[in-house]
């Protein structure tokens, strides 16, 4: 979609992804170090082991009157771009599906119809089930976005460059370093996926227990 939308510019392209990237990468920092910064001063959140932020943080005698209303507005901004690059997503999925262009007069024809399949579906499963949204992104941010940004992308990379098939590119490499960038990829997202698998299955709480279990 970066590319897509850039018309393939090296320096836009980079320039986006770095920028797009460092932003929430800051208020990732930011939301740490304040959530982290009230838990600390709050000995009842110290004393729970399960402790909601957002309810936290909205909580009146926590982090000063208007932390709560910041919080609010920091949530919505984050599902309103979520949503964003969501539909972004799709569209292009759909228009790639039923071999339409992105752009133009056959685009807008069949516009109203792309968005109510970007849109329709996720509706009505939330309508009946109001905490499916929680719990798909619970498991798919967990194997679902790995697989696709830390699995397929570097495959696809690698059976272009090295592939029996391999193409000549049209330009070189944005990342350096040939195959080891790739095979680090590879080697975060099967980290990645082991680890929430392990977790979401009760293994590493299995282990934890016996090892307790053969200290005592």
């Amino acid at each position: 979609t970066v590319v897509t939308q850039l018309e393939g510019d090296r320096t836009k392209i980079t320039k986006s992804i770095l920028t797009g990237t460092l932003i929430p990468l800051v208020m990732l920092l930011g939301w740490n170090a304040v959530l982290l910064g009230n838990i600390i001063n709050n000995p009842d959140a110290m004393i729970s082991s399960v402790v909601d932020p957002i309810a936290l943080l909205q909580q009146e005698g926590i982090g000063g009157e208007h932390l709560g209303q910041l919080v609010a507005v920091f949530s919505e901004l984050a599902v309103t771009t979520s949503m964003i690059g969501f539909i972004y997503g799709l569209l292009d999925a759909w228009t790639d599906l039923f071999q339409l262009p992105s752009a133009g007069k056959r685009f807008e024809k069949y516009k109203p119809a792309l968005f109510a399949a970007c849109l329709l579906p996720p509706l009505l499963f939330s309508l009946n089930n109001p905490r499916l949204f929680l719990e798909a992104l619970e498991y798919g941010g967990a194997f679902g976005v790995s697989t696709l940004f830390l699995v397929l992308p570097p495959i696809m990379v690698w059976n272009q460059r090295y592939g029996d098939d391999q193409q000549s590119l049209t330009s070189p490499p944005m990342v350096p370093l040939g195959k080891i960038p790739l095979g680090s990829l590879w080697k975060v997202a099967g980290t990645l996926i082991l680890e929430q698998g392990g977790d979401k299955l009760g293994v590493w709480e299995a282990l934890r227990q016996a090892m307790d279990q053969i200290q005592f």
